[in-house]
């Protein structure tokens, strides 16, 4: 069995004693993540936990090891943060009181859908599930392990942007793979170029799958949606979420590949739907690409794309031309000739005049279906770029200019107030103590920052300024100071008193009893192997020393 106080718990690689790691360059002294479990902790009796990854408003994702089968593995926790936290062992998750209800049903929906997901492990563009198991009052899932970068990353590395050669062949086996999820009842739903992954073998997985009231905003948990990918679905309570969502995530992600950047926000859209690209690139692109996407970023869900089967199909071959023909019917309906024997002509000369008739007409709907296209596609901008209008009944008639749907009238834009360096505390107790807010506030997630004070805003989704639906929810990211924290005094203290104090730094207290004719029993000595006024890592665990009195016996006179 692989020993845990040997591995490096950033990569998981042997050690030999060093505490900086020769593979990756971790420092073993860095604490764990908030609320994080703690380093070396054991699962089934079988999976280290590593260090934490990432975490979002469902859970924690922790690099481990599989002691059984001595590989690197990915450790997936159901951790909503809020509504639950860690007990004194540090493991153990408590509920937090009244939110016992919610956090049964995401459970719930968090072992279902990797039950799903585990089914699908014979499909090689999705990352595979290996082991689902519920511990510590919640549950965890095991995937595979593989060193890989993100689209977004690799598009960058790349010169900002991929040829269509190139996207295609990373893209079209996660299409397949999608196509196939889909026919089994299970979506994705936050498809975008941070949950694409280059593997070393260069080819593209998806991964980062979490329960659907992540990937839309207005539920119980902190939503995890990416601007650009994520449709109008996605913001707006009670729409459905379908196959049609996931063509949208997939096809903001391909746009991306394709020209460097996302597509505006999907609410920013209803009101200017078109997708900007250099007149270069626009030329450079086969035109049935441009159509495939048009088609698959239409704002409203019903227009869109409905399926992966529609858009690979669009995506492999030049799309028929049927609305064209039907705008054409005087030149495609032409009399029918006469037969050979009725005009005594030569049947080679019937032959050679049907050819020329045959190629006028196809030449002639070749030029209009081109008339009719190209303007959409291609649409002057103060600039050397074109938009490409998404949102039009068929591609090829009129560019968009307002959203015609019912719901466009029923939305209010206001502009996302500034609420960076502001006391995150206090944004919730004035939004809750509004009557009608123009907003919501939701926790992305606390980051230690040593230039913005702790418990105050770093950033926030939609910035400043961009355009948000009233009502709706601006996702922020606050501090939670600097990484290093002092430990406090607590000798003396009751056990309460001094865990309320060493949490309130960010650490984790554990406890241990010793002997002492100085302190009272069950009052604290001080720390094991620390001492107060010493600097540790956030989060790092301490040992409070527990007094259980003297063992010394006075002999009686």
């Amino acid at each position: 069995m692989t020993d845990n106080t040997k591995l490096c718990m950033n990569c998981m690689a042997e050690l030999t004693g060093e505490e900086v790691c020769p593979q990756c360059g971790w420092n073993a002294q860095e604490g764990q993540l908030l609320h994080g479990l703690p380093y070396g902790t054991i699962l089934q009796e079988r999976y280290i936990v590593g260090r934490a990854k990432k975490t979002n408003g469902e859970g924690i994702t922790y690099i481990g090891c599989d002691t059984v089968q001595n590989t690197i593995v990915e450790i997936r926790e159901f951790f909503p943060q809020s509504f639950c936290q860690r007990c004194m062992d540090g493991k153990t998750v408590q509920v937090t009181g009244g939110s016992e209800l919610v956090f049964k049903e995401s459970l719930e929906l968090f072992l279902n859908y990797a039950r799903e997901l585990a089914h699908m492990r014979e499909l090689s563009a999705i990352v595979p599930i290996f082991d689902i198991f519920e511990e510590n009052e919640t549950a965890y899932t095991i995937s595979e392990w593989s060193e890989s970068i993100t689209l977004r990353y690799f598009v960058e590395r790349s010169g900002g942007s991929l040829s269509w050669n190139s996207a295609r062949q990373l893209f079209m086996p996660v299409l397949s793979a999608l196509s196939t999820m889909h026919k089994s009842g299970v979506c994705h739903l936050g498809i975008s170029p941070d949950s694409l992954k280059i593997m070393q073998d260069g080819k593209m997985r998806l991964g980062d799958f979490y329960i659907q009231p992540v990937r839309r905003m207005d539920t119980d948990l902190p939503p995890d949606i990416v601007a650009g990918c994520a449709a109008i679905e996605q913001y707006v309570m009670d729409r459905p979420l379908n196959e049609a969502t996931d063509v949208y995530g997939f096809a903001a992600t391909l746009f991306f590949a394709l020209t460097g950047v996302l597509p505006h926000d999907a609410v920013y859209r209803k009101n200017d739907s078109r997708l900007m690209m250099s007149n270069e690139l626009a030329k450079a692109l086969p035109p049935h690409v441009i159509t495939a996407l048009a088609n698959a970023l239409q704002v409203e869900q019903e227009r869109r794309t409905q399926n992966f089967e529609t858009l690979r199909a669009e995506l492999s071959a030049a799309p028929t031309v049927t609305s064209t023909l039907e705008q054409t019917e005087s030149i495609t309906k032409l009399p029918p000739l006469p037969s050979k024997k009725e005009q005594g002509v030569p049947g080679i000369v019937w032959m050679l005049v049907s050819c020329a008739i045959t190629l006028l007409v196809m030449s002639a709907i070749v030029w209009v279906w081109l008339q009719f296209q190209t303007p959409d596609f291609l649409l002057p901008d103060t600039g050397d770029t074109s938009a490409i209008s998404s949102d039009t009944e068929s591609v090829g008639t009129d560019s968009f200019t307002a959203s015609s749907s019912e719901d466009s009238t029923q939305v209010e834009m206001i502009q996302a107030p500034n609420l960076e360096d502001q006391v995150y505390a206090e944004l919730l107790e004035k939004v809750s103590a509004s009557e009608n807010p123009e907003y919501t506030v939701r926790l992305s997630e606390r980051a230690f920052s040593t230039s913005v004070e702790e418990g105050k805003v770093i950033s926030q989704e939609p910035k400043a300024g961009e355009m948000m639906m009233k009502g709706s929810s601006i996702v922020v990211v606050v501090s939670q100071g600097p990484s290093t924290r002092k430990l406090p005094s607590v000798a003396g203290l009751t056990l309460a008193e001094a865990a309320e104090k060493v949490t309130a730094e960010g650490f984790v207290p554990v406890t241990e009893k010793k002997d002492s004719t100085d302190i009272e029993a069950g009052r604290v000595i001080g720390y094991k192997n620390a001492f107060a006024g010493e600097s540790l890592s956030y989060g790092s665990q301490v040992t409070l020393l527990i007094s259980s009195g003297s063992t010394i016996k006075v002999e009686e006179e």
